[in-house]
């Protein structure tokens, strides 16, 4: 299949709206963060960060836009100067625009984190959960039939990234029917998950006070690691464009161990 050129206006647009950017109150700005001078694209890089040295793979690989769930742009604005100044510099000087997908791409319940993670440890009945400043970050699923917690983590264990072994707070049920999920740093959760009666939280990476917390509540947690837990949605947006726009795309794959 021969790559197409999509303007980046097109490709941003159809991510605003697809996404919901605009029902999420997020620290971080969802959108098109860096527009550089590339105005078309045939070539599109998917990250979970944007750190520099995923900036100069893209930019090595001849993307014009670079997709990531972690973008540069958090809380107040932050002057230009030292490795903010050189990944900026690197983005403009070479044509690479930027988009990030934070909130929106946890919860979305077709290409969002949660819900992707749900369906590749083979949960079903995928719903909504977890809500944050007006919208829900994370889904609620089953399994069909239970699943000891030990089978879940070796499923887990083969996330790209994943903790070896996955941080695994046992205080709960060790037969799992029903899990919450909600990735990155979500350890915040357990009580909501106690509360809903779910038999285990899945997340990323814990809060320190997650240990006395889930031992209180009794409730199982399962933290495959943060990056880990944060590559299904940006994975699901290649496979979108790469079908629906026939842009050609490359994974950026750099697992930062927590």
């Amino acid at each position: 299949m021969t790559p197409t050129s999509v303007s980046l206006s097109d490709l941003t647009s159809f991510l605003n709206e697809e996404l919901e950017i605009s029902r999420y109150n997020d620290q971080a700005f969802n959108g098109l963060q860096i527009e550089s001078s590339s105005r078309s694209v045939t070539k599109v890089g998917f990250a979970v960060d944007a750190g520099l040295s995923v900036a100069e793979r893209a930019a090595d690989s001849e993307c014009q836009l670079l997709i990531v769930h972690h973008g540069i742009m958090w809380g107040q604005p932050e002057p230009f100067v030292g490795p903010f100044s050189k990944k900026l510099h690197l983005f403009l000087a070479r044509g690479l625009s930027l988009y990030a997908s934070h909130l929106p791409l946890d919860g979305h319940l077709v290409h969002g984190n949660a819900a992707r993670l749900a369906q590749e440890i083979g949960a079903d009945n995928i719903r909504p959960c977890f809500e944050y400043r007006g919208a829900t970050i994370g889904v609620q699923a089953h399994f069909h039939v239970p699943l000891m917690l030990d089978d879940i983590i070796a499923r887990v264990a083969s996330f790209e990234g994943a903790l070896c072994p996955p941080l695994v707070l046992p205080f709960g049920k060790r037969m799992i029917r029903s899990i919450g999920i909600a990735t990155g740093s979500a350890s915040g959760f357990i009580p909501e998950t106690k509360h809903l009666d779910l038999d285990l939280l899945i997340t990323g990476e814990p809060k320190q006070e997650a240990y006395h917390c889930a031992r209180e509540f009794e409730c199982s947690v399962l933290c495959v690691g943060h990056y880990a837990s944060e590559t299904f949605g940006v994975r699901a947006l290649e496979r979108v464009l790469a079908e629906r726009f026939r842009v050609e795309t490359t994974w950026i794959s750099e697992p930062t161990g927590i």
